[in-house]
Parts: C-alpha cells; structure tokens; sequence
C-alpha cells in the first residue's frame, strides 16, 4: 500500500502543476488581451480625435442691411444681421481686414440672392451660414491661399 500512495503522490503533485500552468497562461494571455483591445483602443481614440486650435479669434463684422430678393406675394423685404467670423489665428484675423471691402461684398451678394422665406426656418439660417463658410474660404483677389474660417455666428438677425 505504501508503494501505491508513493505513486499517486507524484502524479498530484505533476497534476498541479499542470493546473497551475495552464491558469497562469489564461491569465497572461487574458492580460495580454485585454492590454491590446483595451488600453491600445482607447490610446487610438484619443489619438483620432480632430485636434482643435487652442486659440480661436472672432472678427466682429459691421451690421449688414440688405433688400431680399422679394417673394411674389410679399411686399419688399429687408434683412438686417450682424456676423461673427472665427479664425485660428491673429494673422488669418489680419488678413481678414485687411480684405474687408471683398469680405462684405462677397457675403452681400449672398445675402441680396435670397428670400426670406429661404432663411427664416433654422435649417435656411444653416445653410446661410454654410455658404458664407465656403465663400470666404475662397482666396481673396490678388492671393493663392484660401482663408481657414472655422465658425461663421449670427448675432443679430431681423427681417423686416
């Protein structure tokens, strides 16, 4: 008998080990897992993310006051808005006045093609502002490079 439980002893101890491995390489491999699905996704988000300007510089621009192209039913109508130009930097800012007069013509002759019908819901006032956005991006007379407008507000809007 004693033979037998000599031979089973060995065969525990080898067992446990056995055990012992294979819970230690589920465990390194889980941490494993969990260190590139985990902890590398988020670093990718975070590392995707828009990074934006740190410093952003509003241009206030002087009020606008336009006739509306009139509605076949309405009698003339006028706009009157004052606007806000976002930039990233003082010198996209400096660039901007210094080309003022073609700024205000451009954005009038957006404002002057419209109806009010066209511009007094949200979605016209969106579609407004992403026009403007895309008219000033153009490059001014006499330049190559395009301006960076990253926001375009209203700050007063009536229509009379």
């Amino acid at each position: 008998m004693a033979e037998n439980e000599q031979a089973v002893k060995p065969k525990s101890k080898k067992m446990l080990f056995i055990i012992l491995g294979v819970v230690l390489a589920l465990a390194i491999g889980g941490g494993a897992a969990y260190y590139f699905l985990v902890m590398k996704a988020d670093s990718h988000a975070a590392e995707s993310k828009p990074k934006t300007p740190d410093l952003q510089i509003f241009v206030p621009l002087e009020a606008f006051t336009v006739n509306l192209r009139p509605e076949s039913t309405e009698p003339q109508q006028y706009l009157q808005t004052t606007l806000n130009l976002q930039v990233p930097s003082e010198e996209m800012s400096a660039n901007l006045k210094a080309h003022m007069p073609e700024l205000r013509s451009r954005i009038l002759f957006i404002l002057t093609n419209k109806k009010a019908s066209e511009i007094t819901s949200v979605e016209g006032k969106n579609t407004l502002i992403t026009e403007i956005t895309e008219e000033l991006q153009k490059p001014f007379s006499g330049s190559q490079s395009e301006q960076k407008i990253t926001g375009v507000y209203l700050t007063s809007f009536i229509i009379q």
